[in-house]
């Protein structure tokens, strides 16, 4: 294996010296500066309208949800209540058919237990 490099780091007087050089820009690299913080105050702008019109976007889309959702609901409520009277018609007249299918076996019961007491005995042997 060959052996890994050691990376030596610079003295710390030497970073400090480093530290203390003043910054000094030509001309031409603070215009190319200038022109690049344009650009991107420029580009900033774009994307923060962009972004302001999405979300205004998203906002008038769920709006628009929740109007139709709204419209839905009045309509379902207007739809019950215009059928509330025959729901109610309906339920009065299945409690009274279960009365009558009621009625209708206690009378077959009698029926039966009626005809079994009316056998004469002198029938069943004619037959």
């Amino acid at each position: 294996e060959a052996p890994v490099p050691k990376i030596l780091s610079p003295p710390p007087a030497a970073v400090e010296q480093f530290k203390k050089v003043p910054d000094v820009m030509m001309p031409s690299q603070q215009h190319n500066e200038e022109d690049h913080m344009d650009q991107l105050q420029r580009e900033s702008a774009t994307l923060l309208a962009t972004y302001q019109h999405s979300d205004l976007e998203g906002v008038q889309k769920v709006e628009r949800s929740m109007t139709e959702i709204t419209q839905l609901l009045s309509r379902f409520t207007d739809l019950i209540t215009e059928q509330q009277e025959d729901i109610f018609m309906i339920h009065d007249q299945a409690i009274k058919s279960k009365e009558n299918v009621d009625k209708g076996q206690d009378q077959l019961v009698d029926a039966v237990t009626r005809g079994k007491k009316s056998t004469h005995p002198m029938a069943s042997f004619i037959v």
